[in-house]
């Protein structure tokens, strides 16, 4: 059943007592009940497992029952029995809870409703090999319980969740580096874990980042982009301009080829430096690793003696 968007009047307070009405049902079958007594029998129902009946109580106090005080807590019940269920829907919570939000912007009970919404979205992240979508989604919303409500009492779990939606990311940054180094794509895995070393300093399984960004730097090879933007860069500044190798003359082309050679030498060489730099940072920083074994391995085989040696003494 939707919620039924409600005018502005029908949710004017009516003051009795000072506090809002206590509204009775007119027809149907809660005929003769107060909001409030139909808010505790929906309590009720929903501790006892009866989620069905509890909905049904609390979907007439939404539909019948705007100007009372029972409505705002039969909205957030509502995101309740979804989010708590046996068998939890946490689509239809969001719904309910930014509901809440929507028609109560400064009621007391808004850190909870944002905090629900932000373990809505916690349930719903996936395996790391998957999109992070969701994981995102759920680092904005923590982050805004945070802001609006620092001293709540969910900022500290908020806190903690936070951190592992940024692992979770991280390791899905991992993941993908390695899945780009295994399908060749050594550029794209050079981006994926270098800006996940920087950018997660306290990620806790940088022995895989380190070997892998290794493997990376050893394999590497020049790709065809990267050679067509040297070559316009060379033509350009060195040869005043011309468009194509076919437009120098043949001391030139010479000169162009012998350059190409020097520069493809010297990035080679610098990406092979670079993976025994990696590898030697893990055998030193992580020396029980398997992924430091590994890594000794590549560096006896690029002609760096001694570190296997010294890591099995």
């Amino acid at each position: 059943m939707k919620t039924r968007v409600l005018p502005i009047a029908a949710l004017a307070v009516l003051l009795v007592g000072g506090g809002l009405a206590c509204k009775r049902a007119k027809t149907g079958i809660y005929a003769g009940e107060t909001s409030d007594q139909l808010l505790q029998k929906g309590h009720d129902l929903l501790k006892r497992g009866k989620i069905n009946d509890a909905r049904k109580m609390l979907r007439y106090i939404e539909a019948n029952m705007p100007g009372t005080k029972a409505y705002p807590e039969a909205k957030l019940l509502l995101g309740d029995s979804y989010f708590f269920q046996g068998s939890p829907s946490y689509p239809e919570a969001l719904v309910e809870y930014t509901g809440f939000l929507t028609y109560f912007p400064n009621d007391a009970r808004r850190d909870y409703a944002l905090y629900q919404i932000a373990l809505c979205h916690y349930a719903g992240i996936d395996s790391a090999e998957r999109d992070q979508t969701e994981t995102r989604a759920a680092i904005t919303a923590f982050n805004q319980v945070l802001r609006e409500a620092p001293g709540s009492p969910y900022a500290q779990e908020a806190k903690d969740r936070i951190t592992q939606c940024w692992r979770r990311i991280a390791e899905h940054e991992l993941v993908v580096g390695i899945f780009y180094v295994n399908s060749y794509n050594y550029p794209g895995a050079q981006q994926r874990l270098t800006t996940l070393l920087e950018t997660y300093p306290d990620y806790v399984d940088r022995e895989r980042a380190y070997y892998y960004l290794g493997e990376t730097f050893r394999q590497r090879g020049i790709t065809p982009d990267e050679l067509e933007t040297w070559a316009k860069g060379e033509l350009n500044q060195k040869f005043g301009g011309k468009e194509t190798f076919r437009d120098l003359d043949k001391d030139q082309q010479k000169v162009m080829a012998e350059d190409q050679t020097s520069w493809s030498k010297g990035l080679v060489e610098g990406w092979r430096q670079q993976a025994k730099d990696y590898y030697q940072r893990l055998v030193e920083s992580y020396p029980n690793s398997e992924w430091a074994r590994h890594a000794s391995d590549r560096l006896v085989e690029m002609g760096q003696t001694g570190l296997k040696e010294e890591l099995d003494m």
